[in-house]
């Protein structure tokens, strides 16, 4: 290789190792929009990049002066400081969030970087502003014109619009019977039963006429049953002096009766003919004393004769 060559090839390669090496003393600013287009109140992220040597020290970013010559953007927060790298060179990173109240087109001027060198403070800018639009909300002229109010049409009355109400009207007055129904018979078990006084024992005579004349179709003197033949109409003429005369009949003697009788009003010829009927009744019991078939007849009609004349006798007279 000539001379000439080898100093041209020299001076090439010093150029770029000394260019290279300020290269990398250089610090880099970059500015980044997310958006630059924004309706207006909306926020928008701006992200500052600086690159510079490690043995430099980053200070601060001056957007706040920066934003002073745009008065409608404002600042809305500020974020912290990112390391992203550190060999060879430092690169650091720091968010901003910007609004605008107020339509327009901005430019964000040049924004300086703040950093330590040496012990003194030197600054570098962004490479150039930074142009953001504000636009305000798009109104829809069609949606905002007036139309011409329409004519109602109403729908046709179906039976499935009444459903649902008679369900109800129904549930209703099954509930409100319902509740009567509890309430009346609540109330009717609450209040005592009615007990009907028992029907008032047939007269005395009646019952009397009536068994002797059931006695008089027995065939009791027929089989010859002479002794329950007397029995029974004594009975029936005892039971019948108890119910008349409130006297204790059935279970007392022939005397005891007569005299219960004493106190009792009736006829002599009667009181006579009650002590022979009694008296013949206890002689064919107690004595075995057989007379003829018709004395008994004739007792039998002794007694109904005398039930008759007692009853028609002691019956209470109308005015």
């Amino acid at each position: 290789m000539s001379a000439k060559w080898f100093n041209i090839f020299s001076f090439c390669l010093v150029t770029l190792v000394v260019g290279s090496t300020s290269l990398l003393a250089q610090v880099n600013v970059t500015a980044q929009l997310k958006s630059q287009e924004i309706l207006i109140g909306d926020q928008v992220r701006l992200t500052i990049q600086i690159s510079m040597p490690s043995d430099l020290k980053f200070k601060e970013v001056k957007l706040k002066e920066a934003l002073q010559a745009v008065p409608k953007i404002e600042l809305v927060d500020r974020g912290s400081v990112l390391s992203i790298a550190q060999s060879p060179q430092q690169i650091l990173e720091q968010q901003f969030v910007l609004t605008s109240f107020e339509a327009g087109d901005y430019n964000i001027p040049i924004i300086a970087v703040d950093y330590e060198e040496d012990g003194l403070t030197k600054s570098a800018n962004t490479p150039a502003p930074l142009q953001l639009k504000v636009t305000s909300i798009p109104v829809n002229s069609e949606r905002d014109t007036l139309r011409a109010i329409k004519n109602i049409n109403r729908e046709e009355v179906k039976m499935s619009d009444f459903i649902f109400p008679l369900l109800i009207v129904l549930v209703l007055l099954t509930l409100v019977g319902l509740s009567i129904y509890y309430i009346v018979r609540k109330k009717r078990r609450q209040q005592p039963a009615i007990v009907l006084p028992p029907p008032p024992p047939p007269p005395a005579h009646e019952t009397a006429l009536a068994k002797l004349a059931e006695l008089e179709r027995s065939d009791l003197l027929d089989r010859g049953e002479i002794n329950t033949f007397q029995t029974e109409l004594t009975y029936i003429l005892r039971e019948y002096l108890e119910g008349r005369y409130g006297i204790h009949a059935l279970e007392s003697t022939t005397d005891d009766i007569l005299e219960s009788l004493r106190s009792i009003q009736i006829p002599e010829d009667w009181r006579l003919q009650l002590r022979q009927m009694l008296q013949t009744a206890d002689l064919v019991k107690f004595a075995k004393a057989e007379p003829p078939l018709s004395f008994h007849l004739e007792a039998l009609q002794s007694v109904k004769t005398f039930v008759e004349q007692t009853k028609a006798d002691l019956q209470p007279t109308t005015t």
